[in-house]
């Protein structure tokens, strides 16, 4: 009678087992947080929230606020410079007479054109560098937001993987302490389930702080705005089976901010290039004058004109030559580091799109059905009940491979998404 009645309570928590597992393929939220109390949140509604309140983001535009100064500044003309100058005299004569003497004098610098373009041209240059490396943020921004959503996702997962094994385990160190009490079994089998049992429980809790840790880590990217307590509504990502290497890297080299950043500083290097060259040219200062003095009253006029004769601006020209040679490597390199990241990245989408169809087409089933031997074979006292605890406990792994290949794989797109910069 206990036999069978072992056997009823082994075969209910398979069919429990086996439901939860169905139910966990086809939810895309862990069921324990199902039922939210705290509000819940999308990818892309934490991804607009990041954007928006993360302190970067807020310094790329006051980057952008200071070159939009530095062009309105290349714009405007030189002041003029006005003198006065004022005193008592007197003619230096014993019946000369005295007098109050005004010197009024006004010059105005007129800048080499030259100098003037290229100083604007490097200065425009600069604001849509900034511009670009907004983008540049914004778009790592986003895949920070995006992995670490999918590592909590993945928290998650693995949190309610491992409670339901400890609700397993349970119900086994129940089953096992019947049989040793009615004594079908040796006491040492209960000591092997409640060993398992401890590190179940381990698993659950190690789990659930990970899950504490990337609801922290993913609030953080948002300033707070998540607050403490919430929960997140989203499934992994799925692989485009048409992705083209050759056409990620040639969309990458034309769209990514980070290539535009790097051309626009070679740009204004070039610019400023160009006006150390110009600046060679040396300005013209022009002036006018009105003086009065005792016995005498004129006006008068002038031109100043620096000489470059000691300092042709050799070191200044040399510079900026270095400068923009600096940014072309730059940008060499950030197109290889492009190049070689899509490479990485589309092999490890492909692989782990592989491990997914391995696991889907074949692992998930097998495992499922080594439960049902184990279990078939322990009605007929073929196998232990360790050996059903086992076969369980493999079942859960190849559920946890399984969740760890689709994270793979989401965080593998999310880079192709960095480094293409645009959505696949």
């Amino acid at each position: 009678m206990n036999r069978r009645l072992h056997n009823d309570l082994l075969s209910c928590i398979t069919s429990i087992v086996f439901s939860g597992m169905c139910l966990l393929l086809v939810s895309r939220t862990p069921v324990w947080a199902q039922e939210p109390t705290s509000q819940s949140y999308t990818l892309q509604s934490v991804i607009d929230l990041a954007l928006t309140h993360h302190p970067t983001i807020e310094f790329g535009k006051g980057v952008i606020e200071e070159k939009q100064g530095d062009q309105i500044s290349a714009s405007a003309y030189p002041n003029p410079s006005l003198g006065i100058q004022s005193g008592h005299g007197q003619v230096l004569d014993p019946t000369g007479p005295s007098l109050t003497e005004r010197y009024v004098s006004l010059s105005q610098p007129l800048e080499w054109p030259g100098t003037r373009v290229a100083r604007q041209e490097a200065a425009s240059a600069s604001v849509t560098s900034a511009e670009a490396g907004l983008e540049v943020t914004q778009l790592n921004i986003k895949a920070r937001v995006k992995r670490t959503f999918y590592e909590l996702l993945l928290a998650e997962t693995l949190a309610d993987l491992a409670s339901r094994l400890a609700d397993t385990v349970t119900d086994f160190e129940r089953a096992v302490k019947r049989r040793v009490e009615s004594g079908e079994a040796p006491p040492f089998e209960h000591v092997k389930v409640n060993v398992e049992l401890l590190q179940a429980q381990k698993l659950v809790s190690q789990t659930k702080g990970k899950v504490r840790a990337n609801q922290a880590t993913l609030n953080q990217l948002t300033a707070g705005n998540l607050g403490e307590d919430f929960s997140i509504e989203g499934d992994f990502e799925s692989v485009d089976a048409h992705l083209n290497e050759q056409k990620l890297i040639e969309d990458a080299f034309q769209h990514h901010p980070e290539v535009r950043q790097y051309q626009q500083l070679i740009e204004r290097a070039s610019a400023r290039h160009h006006e150390e060259q110009q600046a060679r040219v040396p300005n013209v200062t022009i002036n006018g004058a009105y003086q009065r003095d005792a016995g005498r009253e004129g006006f008068v006029g002038g031109l100043s004109i620096p000489l470059p004769l000691w300092n042709q601006r050799q070191g200044d020209i040399a510079k900026a030559l270095g400068i923009r040679r600096q940014a072309e490597a730059n940008l060499q390199e950030a197109r290889i580091t492009l190049r070689r990241g899509i490479i990485e990245h589309l092999q490890n989408a492909r692989t782990s799109s592989a491990q997914i169809q391995t696991f889907e087409k074949g692992l998930l089933k097998q495992a499922k059905e080594a439960v049902r031997i184990a279990r078939t074979s322990f009605k007929f006292g073929e196998a232990s009940l360790m050996d059903v605890l086992d076969a369980q406990r493999v079942l859960w792994q190849t559920f946890q491979g399984y969740a760890q290949a689709r994270f793979e794989l989401s965080v593998a797109l999310t880079e192709l998404e960095r480094l293409v910069g645009k959505a696949l």
